[in-house]
């Protein structure tokens, strides 16, 4: 392979020397992780769109309600693996969803191994999540409060006979709806 300082790092790559005849190519281990990296900067995980249950829509209100608990997850496999090849190298990777971070936009981070999407009709008003979830205390100044959700990822990769893992995220956010339901006594 010739010497590739755009994607490599010269002194990684270029140390790469040709082995005698009738034994295997194998760049060094740096550059084999180099060319990992890229492959996983290519990989195609699933979306961080963070999700709520009940969803706002559900309701003739069309927002989350304060006091009201709130399930929390993001759609998408918890494993992927995949196989691709970069200068010649075949890299082998195995993601894992590690954990999911939501910032809530009220000041509140909330951070789960696992997440549950809500079954609507399936379980009774006001019932919490059983693995991840949030309550707002106050509605919003402006009417909605920005959700973000990052998924953490751990790849374990193998390439050119070695092997290793990295990490990566995956983020994305929303405008979420939050509102007060105020009860009004009428005299008759």
């Amino acid at each position: 392979p010739e010497c590739n300082g755009v994607h490599l790092q010269p002194e990684e790559w270029c140390a790469w020397q040709e082995p005698p005849p009738g034994q295997p190519a194998r760049p060094p281990r740096q550059g084999a992780e180099a060319v990992a990296r890229e492959v996983v900067a290519r990989l195609q995980l699933p979306p961080a769109n963070p999700q709520v249950g009940p969803d706002p829509s559900w309701n003739e209100w069309n927002m989350a309600v304060v006091g009201h608990p709130l399930w929390l997850w993001v759609d998408g496999q918890n494993t992927l693996a995949s196989s691709n090849s970069a200068y010649g190298i075949d890299v082998t990777l195995t993601a894992t969803h590690e954990r999911t971070t939501f910032a809530m936009g009220d000041g509140t981070t909330v951070t789960c191994a696992s997440t549950q999407p809500y079954p609507r009709g399936a379980v009774e008003a006001g019932t919490p999540s059983p693995v991840c979830g949030h309550t707002y205390q106050k509605a919003p100044q402006h009417g909605t409060y920005p959700v973000s959700a990052t998924t953490h990822w751990r790849v374990a990769w193998s390439a050119a006979g070695y092997t290793g893992t990295l990490s990566t995220t995956m983020t994305a956010s929303r405008d979420l709806p939050v509102g007060e339901l105020q009860a009004v006594v009428v005299r008759r």
